[in-house]
């Protein structure tokens, strides 16, 4: 039998699966690594501990498995997104990457906004934002011009082990839209936007489709890695977009959300550019894995992560036991709204200003109530990013992510987000996605949505008739809070500014 050997490059760890040809799980492995901080604001990753951490997953894999490397049909990697490493000609790092937590590159994302904003978001269809591949190169340009000169290539970390492997240096289309640097319609580089942005183009790798094979593994890498020469490598892809090909997400608007400690919410569609609700820029937009679709979306920046500070905050109070305690309170008991936003909101709200609120406190408030609350606040926050993102908001959806580990909270989420929701089967999702365009590049499939028409059966939550109408009076509310209370939550922001040395 053959396999497929995925790679899923995280903030905190390198994940490796391997599939078999039917695509079950044959096997695990998991590196974690350190993240760098070395100012406020900046986050970087040595390309070291990606290098090293697959190499040992390798090895655990191949001997766990009782496996020999020419079994392995196919290699994929995914990536977090956006991130910037500077190599040499031979692929050697000139610095640590700097990540998407890194924020440094605020001066030139302003320069991008001030400048030529509209005609970024014209052809990019995405603001500008510092987290991003674009201001992240112009940082580099402005502040370290040495380490500028010196690189043959910008990369992202996928793009690097890819190399690692093959010697070829890539980007892969999925990671084109929060580039800044490429038109968000053709999945190439805009020499326009490249110029204004003052770049050197001749740093940037070729564009391929994440199914498409990068390379082969080359004999000093089958050397290295225990691998076999020869041994294909597909360009892989941004680390949410192979989870909805794992997802099976392959039609005009099958939506998604991923929640945990944040919230990712978003809709497959042929017409990025034309969303009925949102202008653009609101939305995050960039090509999914399925050629001719794009994926629009946003996110609740602390949307599960709400329940957990409570829990901390009760100290002595258990996760579960709050879960429980919600869910033997009534939906209509106490009607609360909390809006779950703490941390500020990028897209598709885009304000920093946005605080968490919470209305309905009486003096018969229990943990329950609360509690009840910060979980449905998750889903009320997932059907606000929808309303952004499109005047009809999904009646299905794909939900995954950490509160689905609780089947308390996954049937509120369906409840109060008032849409049916599918549960895949198989955990690891961006790996899965990277094994259905492996087995696609190497003729397994035809096309990548015969590779989804593959995958198991999800199971499926459906929200009750009989509270249907009740949570649709109470995102009503939840929406009026929002809007009602922007300006008391900026002042908030701007009177903390002030004070913060009283």
């Amino acid at each position: 039998m053959s396999y497929f050997l995925t790679f899923d490059i995280g903030t905190t760890s390198l994940k490796a699966v391997l599939f078999d040809s039917d695509l079950n799980i044959a096997g695990q492995a998991k590196q974690e690594y350190e993240t760098l901080y070395p100012r406020l604001g900046w986050a970087e990753h040595e390309a070291s501990y990606w290098r090293a951490a697959m190499g040992t997953c390798i090895q655990e894999l191949l001997h766990g498995c009782a496996l020999k490397a020419s079994q392995i049909a196919g290699i994929g990697i995914a990536g977090m997104s956006s991130m910037l490493l500077p190599v040499d000609a031979n692929g050697t790092p000139l610095r640590p990457g700097l990540i998407w937590l890194d924020r440094r590159a605020q001066r030139q994302s302003d320069y991008i906004k001030e400048n030529f904003e509209n005609r970024q978001i014209e052809i990019n269809g995405n603001r500008s934002d510092p987290s991003n591949f674009g201001p992240k190169a112009m940082w580099l340009r402005d502040n370290e011009p040495e380490i500028y000169a010196k690189a043959a290539y910008l990369l992202h970390c996928n793009a690097y082990l890819v190399h690692q492997l093959t010697g070829e240096f890539t980007m892969d289309r999925s990671q084109a839209g929060l580039s800044q640097i490429c038109d968000g319609t053709t999945g190439e580089y805009s020499e326009e936007l490249i110029d204004l942005c003052g770049l050197d183009a001749s740093k940037l790798p070729a564009i391929v489709e994440p199914s498409a094979v990068a390379g082969y593994v080359t004999k000093a890498a089958a050397e290295e890695f225990g691998l076999t020469e020869g041994t294909p490598v597909i360009a892989g892809a941004m680390d949410n977009v192979a989870a909805t090909v794992g997802l099976g997400l392959q039609n005009e608007g099958d939506a998604y959300i991923a929640a945990g400690t944040v919230i990712n919410a978003g809709l497959l569609t042929k017409t990025p550019f034309e969303s009925e609700g949102a202008k653009l820029g609101d939305a995050l937009i960039y090509h999914s894995g399925v050629p001719g679709y794009w994926l629009v979306n946003g996110g609740v920046d602390y949307g599960g992560a709400g329940m957990l500070w409570f829990r901390n905050l009760l100290e002595n109070t258990s996760f579960e036991e709050l879960c429980k305690l919600a869910d033997e309170t009534a939906p209509a008991e106490h009607p609360m709204i909390f809006l779950p936003y703490m941390t500020g909101q990028r897209a598709p709200h885009w304000n920093d200003s946005l605080s968490g609120l919470m209305l309905g406190i009486s003096p018969d408030s229990k943990r329950a109530h609360l509690a009840r609350s910060f979980m449905e606040s998750a889903a009320m926050g997932s059907r606000h990013v929808f309303s952004k993102l499109t005047n009809n908001i999904p009646t299905r959806a794909t939900l995954t992510g950490g509160i689905t580990n609780n089947p308390r909270w996954s049937a509120m989420f369906a409840e109060a987000s008032g849409i049916e929701l599918d549960i895949p089967t198989q955990a690891e999702l961006g790996n899965l996605g990277l094994a259905v365009l492996i087995a696609t590049a190497i003729g397994k499939f035809d096309n990548v949505k015969e590779g989804m028409n593959s995958l198991s059966a999800p199971q499926t939550l459906k929200p009750g008739t009989k509270t249907r109408s009740y949570y649709s009076d109470l995102f009503a509310l939840f929406i009026k809070t929002y809007e009602d209370n922007l300006e008391t939550m900026a002042g908030l922001t701007a009177l903390r500014k002030n004070y913060e040395e009283v």
